[in-house]
């Protein structure tokens, strides 16, 4: 990597300036923008240096930031190690490497030698027993790819058709193209909706999902949020896609007795089908977003927990008898998904059918958690 020592530098000012929960390339961005020295290939750079630390995970958490940022620049690639160790000595650190080394396969070796402890990303006590291999090594390499839902395809349940598109870099959308991961679609695959059923997206956030089951052309859509400005958003994608929906303002982790949708007011045993993708820690999504490894609060897991149980409790009472209740979320940990199961199974008059651990991993997307439940 060419101009290392002045990247590097750049890299360790952006990361130490950086104040978490910040989206770190939100913070990047500005940064940049601050400084009108850095071109198109310096930014790329100095990214690229400061998202292989971050993807590191929990390997280098516990030592300071330039020996961290130093060791794991060991992935990148370099056509002399000179840059390397001179980098080091002007840290004033003693780390070196010899002749050869960015020929060889020793990166992680020498990785988990100075770290100190094997390589890893999540602490594995939180982890589902399916999502186990998400702490493997070799997710050092692993780079999830950008998915999107083509609507012009009509056949929504095949995710071997069209309508699963995977994005190159920067590509330009057409209108009737949503991004989507691939997740999520098929996660939609194993919710079906008859026509004349009604459904209910009660964390609908900017209707990703009820937007993928609508364009299968069946059902009656009801959608709402906490936040108003989400739902103009919402509204916004539907009429992008000339979808038909209904749209209200609802705060699940109250108890609410009703819902306003577009006018009509709607009380118990209404819907045949209720998504509840409830808000979590994302945890299934921090290969995209690697800041949270290293500074995401698992104490906060149990406010996540309560207030999941609150929204699952709230809307139950809209379900009809014999409909269908579907408990999602985009982590792949055990409080939020098992946990949150085995609370329902206790605490309602649900009944368990389905479970699914999508392995985002193997499928280069996000890790998702999905269990189906009958009244």
């Amino acid at each position: 990597m060419r101009y290392y020592r002045s990247r590097f530098s750049s890299a360790l000012q952006l990361l130490e300036r950086y104040e978490y929960p910040e989206p770190f390339h939100i913070a990047a961005k500005n940064f940049f923008k601050q400084s009108k020295k850095f071109g198109s290939k310096d930014r790329k750079s100095i990214s690229e240096i400061c998202y292989t630390y971050l993807r590191m995970g929990l390997t280098l958490g516990h030592m300071p930031v330039k020996d961290g940022l130093l060791i794991s620049g060991l992935l990148l690639h370099f056509d002399d190690e000179s840059y390397w160790n001179d980098q080091s000595k002007e840290l004033g650190l003693t780390y070196s490497i010899e002749p050869g080394f960015f020929e060889s396969d020793n990166a992680f070796d020498a990785i988990e030698k100075w770290a100190g402890k094997e390589i890893s990303f999540y602490p594995p006590e939180h982890l589902m027993e399916q999502f186990g291999h998400y702490n493997d090594a070799a997710n050092l390499r692993y780079r999830p790819k950008n998915w999107a839902k083509d609507h012009t395809d009509k056949e929504p349940r095949n995710l071997g058709a069209i309508g699963c598109r995977e994005l190159a870099v920067n590509q330009g959308l057409e209108d009737t193209v949503q991004v989507q991961d691939l997740s999520s679609q098929y996660i939609c695959t194993h919710i079906p909706v008859a026509e004349g059923d009604k459904l209910w997206d009660v964390c609908s956030g900017s209707g990703g999902k009820s937007l993928n089951l609508a364009s299968g052309g069946e059902g009656q859509f009801y959608l709402s949020d906490m936040s108003p400005a989400t739902i103009e958003n919402a509204k916004s994608r539907f009429r992008a896609m000339h979808y038909e929906a209904s749209f209200g303002i609802a705060d699940l982790t109250k108890e609410v007795n009703s819902v306003k949708f577009s006018g009509e007011i709607i009380g118990d045993s209404y819907f045949d089908t209720i998504v509840a993708d409830v808000p979590c820690s994302g945890s299934g999504t921090w290969f995209r977003t690697p800041e949270h490894f290293t500074r995401f609060d698992y104490a906060s897991l149990a406010k996540y927990a309560e207030k999941q149980k609150a929204i699952v409790k709230n809307a139950i009472s809209f379900l009809k008898k014999e409909g269908k209740f579907y408990y999602i979320t985009c982590s792949i940990f055990k409080e939020e998904n098992e946990e949150v199961r085995d609370w329902i199974l206790a605490n309602t008059d649900l009944k368990m059918e389905e479970e699914i651990a999508f392995d985002g991993i193997r499928q280069k997307a996000d890790g998702m958690y999905m269990v189906s439940f009958t009244k």
